[in-house]
């Protein structure tokens, strides 16, 4: 079983609440999840993190959440290769906006540069076509804790 950070990015606390629901439901599974909601650099690349489950929002023109953004920056500067670890996005947004779900795939992108292996396909999740976020995030851990 993975021991799994799930990194928040959240302003109204949609997609705090969904992250907390997927590391519930990680856990009842048999993994080790723990949510993050103002993550540190150490928390990712430590030995003991099998895998890294980024959870945000988009905020103004397609920005990360002020609360992830120290990270992202941080992980950019610093580029700490990871190899060795797995990752996962869920990208809340709403399509009605240029740059639905931006966060989430900017997260998603520099995971990738820094060299973890995707599991699955990211999650978007549009606030105009699903009315329970948390419903859709669960069929969805469902599927990629499986492949973990």
């Amino acid at each position: 079983m993975a021991n799994i950070k799930v990194l928040v990015g959240s302003t109204y606390g949609n997609a705090q609440q969904v992250a907390e629901d997927c590391a519930e439901q990680l856990n009842g599974l048999g993994h080790t999840a723990e949510v993050l909601e103002n993550p540190e650099v150490e928390a990712v690349t430590a030995d003991e993190t099998d895998v890294v489950l980024v959870c945000t929002a988009t905020i103004g023109l397609g920005e990360i959440p002020n609360n992830l953004m120290p990270l992202y920056a941080k992980l950019k500067d610093t580029t700490p290769l990871m190899p060795n670890k797995r990752f996962g996005v869920i990208a809340l947004g709403d399509s009605g906006y240029q740059n639905f779900a931006n966060a989430g795939k900017m997260m998603d992108e520099l995971l990738a540069e820094l060299q973890l292996t995707r599991v699955g396909e990211m999650l978007l999740i549009d606030a105009c076509e699903t009315p329970d976020p948390e419903e859709a995030a669960s069929a969805w851990i469902a599927e990629w804790a499986a492949q973990l």
